[in-house]
């Protein structure tokens, strides 16, 4: 299994450095006078839904600057689950001189059902002469307004457990609850945490101390950070030596 691993250690490096020669290339495709390309930063994102209503932001970057303020448009993706009614869509807004926009997408309930998980997939629509750069395609998880308290972190690992720490950190930036390091099997395991934690708003972090995250170059895992059916954190495969997911317990 070493062997296996630092086999794909060796690939890893001949592709980053590959990647280098490919970023390089796109400097020249993609600068200030060369075709623009456009990605959301964030594929994946959650939100209760109140009575009162509740919005997110979406982050996305372009490849060049303008000296006007830029607009783009996205569509619904049919992957989507939840209905028309449930959502309003904002526009893309990227100020002018400015790399960085966002889209803001409001949320209302209407009819809600409790303990359903809806998903909004959301794909960017821009004229042909902008390309698509980093993700084209981001998801908006949401439910109906639900307290819960109660945690469950589920860690489907590799065959390298002892690689493996997390923590949840708090506001004020003090740990609250962490695991691990775990131990090394021959076979993939399966670590389940439970954890109660208070109102307020939060910080998971997963560490890897090898820097491939749950990929041991022939197992590919993941993990996830649930409360009920509300989603706080996620993620799988080679995520690199940490990931850090914010997140709101009963907001």
């Amino acid at each position: 299994m070493k062997k296996i691993r630092l086999l794909s250690t060796l690939i890893l490096i001949t592709s980053l450095m590959a990647c280098d020669q490919d970023d390089a290339n796109t400097s020249s495709i993609y600068g200030n006078t060369g075709q623009t390309g456009l990605g959301f930063l964030t594929s994946s994102i959650s939100t209760v839904v109140p009575v009162e209503g509740s919005s997110v932001t979406l982050n996305v970057q372009a490849t060049t600057t303008s000296t006007t303020e830029r607009n783009f448009n996205v569509k619904v993706n049919e992957a989507s689950t939840g209905a028309s009614g449930d959502y309003t869509l904002g526009i893309i807004t990227i100020p002018a001189g400015s790399y960085d926009g966002t889209l803001n997408v409001s949320f209302v309930d209407t009819n809600l059902v409790d303990l359903v998980s809806y998903s909004l997939v959301l794909d960017l629509d821009f004229p042909l002469d902008v390309a698509a750069v980093g993700s084209k395609t981001a998801t908006i998880s949401y439910n109906k307004y639900l307290v819960c308290n109660d945690f469950v972190l589920t860690l489907n690992e590799d065959n390298y457990g002892s690689e493996r720490t997390w923590d949840i950190t708090d506001a004020d930036g003090s740990v609250v609850e962490s695991g691990g390091p775990y131990s090394d099997t021959d076979a993939p395991q399966q670590i389940v945490e439970t954890m109660t934690l208070a109102d307020g708003c939060y910080e998971f972090t997963i560490y890897d101390s090898f820097g491939d995250g749950q990929f041991d170059g022939v197992t590919t895992g993941n993990y996830s950070l649930d409360c009920s059916i509300i989603k706080a954190a996620s993620g799988e495969g080679n995520w690199g030596y940490s990931k850090s997911t914010p997140f709101c317990v009963n907001p």
